[in-house]
């Protein structure tokens, strides 16, 4: 399904982050993913952090970005923007084949030398002038230290990207955050719900352990694990290794859980549903 949408040269540049570890970007990001190629769009991604496990989870094509990467050939000449150029040139060249869509997911310890790096190429200027969509996922979960990471990461956001449309991702794997967040001193408390309150919020609710697990290890996107179901699941059997029973049931979690997160992230892309004509 092709969107008119894409007929602009200008990028839209999707980022993923959360100042915190462990709370889901990966998984927020391989779902972001997984909503563009159900769109016919194939994204550029990429990844801030040595880690690389949003290739090792979508099995596809992830430009790495991290300091150590770069270091070798810059020497003492390295600069924290040599880190993220590839995705600022990616996002801020014209296509004219069509509009760029890059993903970008910035692991917990390099949120910092992104801040800093998008500050001195002023995003917020090529916002402006190339006009850039930007959308920012921020994911936050259950927990004092969660919530102190997304307050600061939010401000951060505010001050270098005001520009930029920002939504909150609450993964739910240790339970609602806004439950959760009544527990917090009254200072903190106040300032996390009214991040909550301020921003679109996306719900990730948690799903069978078991096949949480097995998703995990699959390395392939969701919208791969859902077409499954043709073929009466002999292709979910053989890649899973289950029963029919246990492969069945592992898809139908998936499909579902997916059908809630795409539902949500649409409402954030609206105009990815103005199908044209071809």
């Amino acid at each position: 399904m092709k969107s008119a949408f894409l007929s602009s040269t200008s990028a839209t540049a999707i980022i993923v982050t959360a100042d915190d570890g462990g709370v889901g970007k990966t998984t927020v990001a391989v779902q972001i993913a997984s909503f563009l190629r159900l769109h016919g769009i194939e994204p550029l991604l990429f990844q801030l952090d040595s880690k690389e496990k949003l290739a090792a989870k979508t099995g596809l094509p992830v430009h790495a970005l991290s300091v150590s990467s770069v270091a070798s050939d810059r020497g003492d000449g390295l600069r924290v923007t040599d880190v993220i150029a590839p995705w600022y040139r990616a996002v801020t060249t014209t296509n004219e084949s069509g509009r760029r869509y890059v993903l970008l997911e910035v692991g917990a310890a390099n949120a910092a030398l992104f801040h800093t790096a998008v500050t001195q190429f002023d995003l917020q200027e090529d916002i402006e002038l190339l006009g850039l969509d930007v959308h920012v996922f921020v994911v936050t979960k259950a927990g004092e230290d969660s919530a102190i990471q997304t307050v600061r990461e939010i401000k951060r956001l505010e001050t270098n990207l005001p520009g930029a449309s920002i939504v909150i991702v609450k993964n739910e794997v240790l339970g609602r955050p806004e439950t959760a967040a009544e527990y917090l001193d009254d200072r903190l408390k106040k300032a996390y719900l009214g991040v909550l309150k301020k921003y679109p919020n996306i719900r990730m609710e948690k799903i069978d352990a078991r096949s949480m697990a097995l998703y995990e290890r699959l390395h392939v996107t969701p919208d791969v694990i859902v077409g499954w179901y043709e073929n009466d699941y002999r292709e979910a059997i053989a890649r899973t290794g289950m029963k029919r029973d246990e492969a069945k049931l592992f898809v139908k979690d998936i499909a579902v859980w997916t059908a809630k997160m795409i539902e949500q992230i649409t409402a954030v892309f609206p105009k990815l549903n103005e199908n044209s004509d071809g």
